[in-house]
């Protein structure tokens, strides 16, 4: 069972979230709060696997409680729930480090996959977010050279991981194989000196190396 914390302001939204998931989704939502503040003193005191977040709020909003949680050291996964959808709310959330970020109008398969992913340490984007990172890397200009550039192959690679996908699926995708696939993410990794994939996607947001 995922145990899952939302914190939200809006409590009817909030309620019909936890109302949304039966004991066969294998999710639980086991507290919710609308105060941000309120965050550590929950995650003390329960086991939360993914956390739910909104990133508009009154007293506390999303990216200030992400900086909330780094400083008390605590490092759970994090999807952005919210409505809102411009660029520069994305970049800010990926470069906090959440996980996955989600709009409130999306079906209960699509934030079942979200908070999955979340809870596997991957990336999701909802579909009209995925479409609109993309739009704007592509819309990125900027040149590199030296040991950072990058492949289009690697390119490939680093989108397939922001979609969430694990080597087997990327491997399918892209019509390599599964050792080519790790050998490409090993080399990415070395390439722009970062650790994890949501590490690797914050970057190529920064720096529009996609």
């Amino acid at each position: 069972m995922i145990n899952v914390l939302i914190v939200d302001d809006h409590h009817l939204f909030a309620e019909g979230v936890i109302s949304l998931f039966k004991p066969e989704d294998g999710i639980a939502v086991v507290r919710h709060t609308s105060n941000g503040h309120e965050l550590p003193e929950l995650l003390s005191e329960n086991d939360i696997d993914v956390i739910l977040l909104d990133i508009d709020m009154p007293v506390l909003n999303g990216i200030a409680c992400m900086d909330l949680l780094k400083d008390k050291g605590y490092d759970k996964p994090v999807v952005m729930l919210t409505m809102h959808q411009s660029m520069r709310q994305i970049k800010a959330a990926l470069e906090k480090g959440a996980q996955g970020y989600i709009l409130k109008d999306a079906s209960k398969a699509e934030l079942l996959q979200a908070i999955l992913n979340a809870s596997e340490r991957k990336n999701y984007f909802h579909p009209r977010i995925n479409d609109q990172v993309f739009d704007y890397f592509r819309g990125m200009n900027t040149t590199h050279s030296g040991s950072t550039a990058l492949s289009e192959r690697e390119k490939e690679i680093i989108r397939c991981l922001a979609e969430g996908m694990n080597t087997k699926s990327i491997s399918g995708t892209l019509y390599i194989s599964e050792h080519t696939v790790k050998t490409h993410r090993r080399n990415i990794m070395h390439k722009l000196n970062v650790k994890t994939s949501a590490e690797l996607i914050k970057l190529a947001v920064d720096k529009g190396f996609i």
